[in-house]
């Protein structure tokens, strides 16, 4: 069953919403990937959900299966990240400190690019800059 496609994210990004995650199934992907409106979900699918939902709340913690959790709690003001490898939620009283560690950390890898690309071993790598 789909929970999320093309027309609801319409809906959504009129009023304001600039994307989504999903815990369900979503359609559309084409319409969806036109609109500059990024959706993650758990699974695609063709079949529609017209009739298969209703809003029951809004701007309340939610629970979200987690990797290195059995549940993640989601804030209304949480910070979400995500890309093609899953979805970060951060708490919205530690973004800053939380980007200024991620952009460290962005800096280390490009080094740590340059010296594989400049024949480095990993091992002479790891040595050097540690667990990344």
């Amino acid at each position: 069953m789909c929970f999320f496609g093309e027309l609801i994210a319409r809906g959504m990004q009129l009023r304001g919403c600039t994307g989504a995650l999903v815990d369900g199934g979503i359609r559309d992907i084409e319409w969806l990937a036109r609109m500059d409106f990024p959706v993650y979900a758990r699974y695609r699918t063709p079949v529609q959900s017209i009739g298969r939902w209703a809003v029951n709340a809004w701007q309340v913690d939610i629970y979200l299966p987690g990797a290195t959790s059995a549940r993640v709690r989601v804030r209304p003001d949480d910070f979400i990240l995500a890309d093609a490898d899953g979805a970060l939620v951060i708490p919205q009283e530690i973004v800053e400190t939380v980007l200024e560690r991620a952009e460290a950390l962005t800096e280390k890898e490009a080094r740590i690019r340059e010296d594989l690309d400049a024949g480095m071993s990993l091992p002479d790598v790891l040595t050097k800059y540690g667990h990344v």
